[in-house]
């Protein structure tokens, strides 16, 4: 399917050319189309690129990391719930094999968590004067979600 607005043929192409020889059009990307996502940022800087996706990345990993704590602690607490309502055996095997599920999505996020914080506080770290006047807004969102994450990982321990 052809689109004119995201590639066009290249001007050396001669339609006159008898279909048989004629080459195939080249495409080329046209680069209004492909501006940056970075919401307000400059393009020019790469640091503040990295910036949006660590944020971004370590804001995802510590909603799944809190999603999780809160569904280990549901399910613990529906477990001990259905022991002291005297369920069977095999349904109390199912609701064990449901919380160990829950269990083992921890440590890959907990794992994922750390080294993107590390990332993050060197980055940060390195270059905090020069981020934080490209940018003040998101070096201090960045150092929020750093602190709690940080302070999610802490309660890990």
């Amino acid at each position: 399917m052809y689109c004119p607005h995201i590639a066009k043929p290249q001007a050396n192409d001669n339609p006159s050319r008898p279909a048989k020889s004629q080459p195939k059009p080249k495409l080329q990307l046209q680069q209004s189309h492909l501006q940056s996502s970075t919401s307000g940022c400059s393009a020019s800087d790469p640091r503040l690129e990295q910036l949006v996706v660590y944020r971004s990345l370590l804001e995802h990993l510590l909603h799944q990391k809190m999603h999780f704590d809160r569904e280990l602690q549901l399910e613990e607490q529906r477990l001990e719930r259905f022991r002291r309502e005297g369920l069977s055996e095999q349904r109390l095997k199912v609701q064990e094999r449901v919380l160990k599920k829950v269990q083992a999505m921890l440590p890959g996020i907990v794992f994922k968590m750390r080294n993107e914080v590390d990332r993050l506080q060197r980055l940060l770290d390195t270059d905090q004067q020069q981020l934080r006047q490209l940018d003040l807004e998101l070096f201090e969102q960045c150092r929020q979600l750093l602190d709690a994450s940080k302070q999610s990982l802490d309660h890990e321990l």
